[in-house]
C-alpha cells in the first residue's frame, strides 16, 4: 500500500456571519510596533479583553505594551499575546 502526500494548504470552509482571516496572525516584538501601530488581541484570558479584539498601541514597553482597546479599556498586554493588522 502507498501513501501519497499533497502539499495543498488546508483552509477552513466558509460560514455565514464569520469574517475569513486574512491570514495567519503572526505575534510581533518589541522593536517592530510604534505608537499608534493597530493590533489584534490573540489572547484568552479569564478577566481580560475579548479574544480578538482590536486596539491601538500607546506605549511600547520592553516585554508589553498599553494597548487602548476603546470601549473595554487600556491594557497592558505581553507582545505573545498580540498581532499586528495589516493595512488595507
Amino acid at each position: 500500500m502507498e501513501s501519497t502526500q499533497t502539499d495543498e494548504p488546508i483552509t477552513q470552509m466558509a460560514m455565514a456571519g464569520m469574517e475569513m482571516p486574512s491570514s495567519s496572525p503572526s505575534s510581533v516584538r518589541c522593536c517592530e510596533l510604534t505608537a499608534g501601530s493597530a493590533v489584534k488581541y490573540l489572547g484568552s484570558v479569564q478577566g481580560g479583553p475579548r479574544h480578538g479584539s482590536r486596539g491601538t498601541i500607546r506605549q511600547p514597553l520592553a516585554r508589553r505594551a498599553v494597548v487602548d482597546m476603546g470601549r473595554v479599556g487600556t491594557w497592558h498586554i505581553p507582545y505573545y499575546l498580540l498581532a499586528t493588522l495589516e493595512k488595507k
